[in-house]
């Protein structure tokens, strides 16, 4: 029986998913919270994206250190468990999220400031954002606080990793040398039914062929080489040798 090694290439595919969803917090008598104090905060309601709770969680001296004081700060908070009714695994939370304010004197509202951030959730009550995300000078400066009134805006992006199946390509059988051998030696002895008899396959024929070829190609050249060799020898024999093919009848 004829045995054969067989290699075997190996293909997978994950589909990395996004639900997406905004909420905006309008935070009307901005003028009035400044003041509230360093690590005070005020949170929106709850809004939900790919079956998790979220809020916006806004600072408006600062998130918790003196330096942050001259600062507004942002942040998005998980409300709900990590797992989720979308997810299998009930692993951390993954998303992109892009913090804004809106310019509300136009129509439609043009995102201003808009940053965005990567942050994986593990559990509830997690957090994500910026502690410095616009200096009080700025937004009081900016017009962007219309009527006295702010409006943050976030957008969230919830990624799911979705693993494929994996798909296998068998490549073409690889013979061993025993198997060499004997295709050569039919090869050689021109026992052809034989031959088709024990490698018939459409793929075995492409490389016993290829074999063959490559024999042929290793005959020819010796057959080339050795009759250079004899016609230098009787040149030399003749003293008219001068080929300068390197053979050693060649040679001085």
């Amino acid at each position: 029986m004829v045995a054969a090694l067989a290699s075997e290439e190996m293909t997978s595919t994950c589909h990395v998913e996004a639900s997406s969803g905004s909420h905006v917090y309008q935070i009307a008598g901005y003028s009035l919270t400044q003041g509230m104090g360093i690590g005070r905060c005020l949170q929106s309601s709850a809004f939900t994206v790919a079956g998790h709770d979220w809020a916006v969680v806004f600072y408006p001296d600062g998130h918790g250190v003196n330096e942050d004081a001259d600062h507004v700060s942002v942040f998005l908070t998980l409300l709900s468990d990590t797992a989720g009714p979308e997810d299998k695994d009930g692993g951390a939370v993954r998303a992109h999220i892009d913090f804004g304010l809106v310019d509300q004197r136009r129509s439609p509202p043009v995102i201003k400031k808009e940053s965005r951030l990567s942050y994986s959730f593990a559990s509830r009550g997690a957090s994500a954002g910026y502690a410095r995300f616009m200096s009080k000078a700025e937004v009081e400066s900016s017009g962007l606080v219309h009527g006295d009134c702010l409006a943050v805006r976030c957008m969230v992006h919830v990624l799911r990793v979705r693993e494929g199946e994996a798909a296998g390509t068998v490549a073409a059988a690889v013979p061993e040398a025993g198997v060499l051998t004997t295709a050569y030696r039919h090869v050689a002895t021109k026992t052809w039914p034989a031959l088709r008899q024990r490698f018939g396959t459409p793929e075995w024929i492409a490389f016993l062929l290829e074999l063959l070829l490559r024999c042929l190609m290793v005959y020819v050249n010796r057959r080339l080489r050795e009759d250079d060799d004899d016609g230098c020898r009787r040149r030399r024999a003749r003293g008219r040798c001068r080929c300068k093919c390197g053979c050693c009848c060649c040679k001085a």
